[in-house]
């Protein structure tokens, strides 16, 4: 086992002394003046290049861009024609905000601040909403102790905070209470021990 060790040694230490006499050379970068092209050289270089073989021309490919395949009825959308100066686009009535769509979980009041915290509608997990800002298109008009009033116009909704029903705590029914059975029934009772004068 000493011979291998002592090999290995012997190798590396060669291989460490080669490399310190001849260290590896960096390479060679071959200098080459860069001839001057003309334009019409430059083209016919890159017409070439992207020349493959096997491929039809380039207007066979047409009717691809006319009937688009991820288009209603496979055919290309108009071309957009940007609206002349100075007229409006046309006002887009207000959508119907349907009933909210959330649920009132807690009310937090921090001096003389009221916070509610909902859950659901457009956005996920809980949020904190206070009087007069606007969730979903309903606009919070008050924080009552129980309830979350929102407005909509002439609309008006209320959310109550969730009553849970008072949990009664379970009396333990106490277990019905058995004579002890006495093993000593039939024996005389040990007479007390006498102190010694």
């Amino acid at each position: 086992m000493k011979k291998l060790w002592l090999t290995i040694a012997v190798l590396l230490l060669g291989f460490l002394a080669w490399r310190w006499y001849f260290p590896p050379q960096p390479p060679k970068v071959a200098v080459n003046a860069v001839q001057e092209q003309k334009g019409d050289q430059i083209n016919a270089l890159l017409d070439s290049m992207d020349r493959v073989s096997g491929f039809p021309p380039q207007a066979a490919y047409q009717p691809i861009a006319d009937r688009p395949l991820f288009f209603n009825k496979r055919r290309p959308p108009p071309p957009y024609v940007p609206a002349p100066p100075g007229k409006k686009s046309p006002i887009k009535p207000k959508r119907k905000v349907g009933k909210p769509r959330m649920q009132l979980s807690a009310i937090i009041v921090i001096g003389k601040q009221k916070y509610a915290l909902v859950k659901g509608g457009r956005q996920k997990g809980s949020r904190r909403i206070h009087v007069g800002e606007e969730v979903d298109g309903w606009k919070v008009t008050r924080i009552d102790a129980d309830r979350l009033v929102l407005s909509n116009g002439s609309e008006t909704e209320e959310l109550l905070l969730r009553n849970y029903r008072p949990v009664v705590p379970v009396k333990p029914v106490p277990k019905p209470l058995v004579a002890k059975k006495n093993n000593n029934a039939g024996k005389a009772a040990p007479k007390p021990a006498i102190p010694k004068p």
